[in-house]
């Protein structure tokens, strides 16, 4: 199982901050010493895969309505590509680079010392040094009330997860939903597949189709794919099935309507917005930061494409699981909850 390279002692304890409190806080850390031209590097995957880049590129558009500077966009063909979109990013002037996604780390690692007055922020990754910021989220918070409702919404009491490869950030889905499906339904069960040790896991719709529809074969009839491009194939399976999905990072109810049980979200577009917001300022602060319920980086959607399936119980028992997620009364357990 991959894991994330260590925060290196000194560059920043980890804190919690809340999304709104982040400018603040990050306004004590040095000024930038070039101009401020903010960038972002997509995945591969690019910027409209109804997932996790399209909720960044969400992020890059609402800074610039607000008034932000143009921010310049990379797009790598391949994860070949990663560090020549890094360092092309670099030479057009790029003051603070925002990298989508944990497969950038081992790169970005390699790629940020060369380059010590320019900042970098890793989303979903951990890279130690003086000039990177890494976020995480805290998914199995969100997952947990994914979890609850699907729970609540099963018939047969046989629910699936689908990762695109067991890495911490999947595990972390993984494990926070199958504690709140068993918190809510300790009779129900989950089943667990991972589609690929590497990280064409997260590319492969036809896989994730695959995959649901064995699922549904075992009687599976609720199914949250946490697996990027793969995910769209899963549930694309569950609604021709007549079955239901669970969209993830962003808002997916609205692919399939009626059987998007809900999405958990991602707030990338917070985040990525936010560093933006800070850089513009003159602020950063290297280190971990963490999002989660509290900080409003993690949550599951009603909408009018889902209403009807949110039953008053549902939505009770999910309203209920996150006043005691907050309340400290119910912990999450991690990707260390799970078998790796």
């Amino acid at each position: 199982m991959m894991g994330y390279p260590k925060v290196r002692k000194g560059t920043g304890v980890m804190r919690r901050w809340t999304l709104g409190l982040l400018i603040a806080l990050v306004l004590a850390g040095p000024a930038a010493a070039a101009p401020f031209q903010p960038c972002v590097v997509y995945t591969e995957a690019g910027k409209f895969d109804k997932s996790f880049n399209e909720m960044a590129y969400a992020g890059v558009t609402a800074f610039q309505a607000g008034g932000g500077a143009a921010v310049k966009e990379f797009e790598p063909s391949s994860p070949a590509d990663y560090v020549p979109r890094m360092e092309a990013a670099v030479q057009a002037g790029c003051s603070d680079i925002v990298v989508i996604g944990f497969r950038f780390a081992e790169d970005l690692a390699t790629v940020a010392p060369r380059h010590p007055s320019v900042h970098f922020s890793i989303i979903d990754g951990v890279v130690e040094g003086t000039n990177v910021a890494s976020i995480l989220f805290a998914e199995n918070e969100g997952a947990y009330l994914a979890g609850v409702a699907a729970a609540l919404a099963s018939q047969t009491g046989h629910l699936g997860f689908i990762g695109g490869m067991p890495v911490p950030v999947i595990r972390r889905f993984q494990a926070g939903f199958t504690q709140g499906v068993r918190d809510t339904r300790p009779d129900a069960r989950v089943s667990v597949a991972m589609l690929s040790d590497s990280p064409k896991g997260f590319a492969d719709p036809f896989a994730g189709s695959e995959a649901a529809r064995d699922l549904l074969a075992s009687g599976v009839d609720v199914v949250f794919p946490a697996a990027g491009a793969s995910g769209l194939g899963a549930l694309d399976a569950m609604s021709a099935a007549g079955r239901l999905g669970i969209g993830v990072d962003s808002n997916q109810d609205y692919l399939y309507p009626g059987h998007i049980l809900t999405s958990m979200v991602k707030r990338l577009d917070r985040a990525v917005k936010t560093i933006f917001e800070t850089g513009a300022a003159g602020g950063f602060r290297p280190g971990l930061t963490r999002l989660g319920l509290r900080e409003g980086g993690v949550d599951v959607t009603i909408t009018p494409y889902n209403r009807t399936l949110w039953t008053a119980d549902v939505e009770a028992a999910v309203k209920k699981a996150r006043e005691d997620i907050l309340a400290g009364r119910i912990k999450v357990g991690d990707e260390t909850a799970v078998p790796s």
